[in-house]
């Protein structure tokens, strides 16, 4: 069966001297691995194009009981070549790309995670900002996508003052509590993370919809990094099999 369809390039894998094994996240199948016959040699039909973060419109033969399709063929859909050209882009944008791998499986369409993934690749090559403080919007958001998003626990102003009394010798702002998904101003019984009015801050500015504020306020740079972390560990106690990024490497360079 020939498939055309649009797709993101997550990751490229080198095979053979001349070819590639490609995970392009899907509209019609999700996360699907194509080969890409004679993609390393010089001169190649797919031009180049098969990089991590491309915007493509693919065609591909699949076959049901095959586990690697063919590629047949690509165009490039929306331009995202200026990302590699600046460490912060290609920082976040590697970050990024590695967080969707993970959270999305096989032959299992993930629109909302795609339309965002599209989205936001697309604002990243055109932006003139600097995207160095974002990547806890984007984990924040995945997760909203993923089906475990984290909630704000409403309270009354008199009530927040009584905690915050209460919680007058705590260096911490508010919590993550992990096993319910809610940021509060107290924690709960399990396991909860603490965060500093900073972190409690850049959490708030999400949930009023303030996220333009979050490429503009200067933010402690060890404090995002921690944020960061937070995150991560919610991500792996809620998901199987969530694994660190090797991009964090070339992430942290920018914080």
């Amino acid at each position: 069966m020939i498939i055309d369809t649009s797709a993101i390039v997550l990751k490229t894998i080198q095979f053979s001297e001349s070819s590639l094994i490609v995970s392009l996240l899907s509209e019609k199948h999700g996360k699907i691995p194509v080969m890409a016959r004679g993609a390393r040699r010089n001169k190649n039909k797919f031009g180049g194009l098969l990089h991590p973060g491309a915007l493509l419109d693919v065609t591909y033969y699949y076959k049901s009981t095959r586990e690697v399709q063919n590629l047949s063929d690509i165009t490039q859909n929306r331009p995202t070549w200026r990302i590699n050209q600046q460490m912060e882009k290609m920082a976040i944008g590697l970050a990024t790309l590695e967080l969707c791998d993970q959270l999305c499986h096989e032959y299992e369409p993930m629109p909302e995670i795609s339309v965002f993934l599209n989205e936001f690749l697309g604002w990243l090559h055109a932006t003139e900002s600097n995207p160095r403080y974002l990547f806890p919007y984007i984990q924040f958001r995945l997760a909203q996508l993923a089906g475990i998003g984290i909630a704000w626990q409403q309270i009354e102003q008199h009530e927040e003052s009584l905690v915050r009394e209460n919680e007058h010798d705590s260096q911490y702002e508010c919590y993550l509590n992990v096993e319910n998904g809610t940021i509060a101003f107290k924690a709960d019984n399990g396991l909860s993370l603490g965060l500093t009015k900073s972190q409690g801050d850049y959490l708030r500015y999400i949930a009023e919809g303030k996220k333009a504020r979050l490429l503009t306020v200067s933010f402690p740079a060890d404090e995002i990094r921690n944020l960061i972390h937070h995150l991560d560990a919610y991500f792996q106690f809620h998901l199987d099999g969530m694994k660190g990024r090797r991009s964090d490497a070339i992430f942290e360079q920018i914080l």
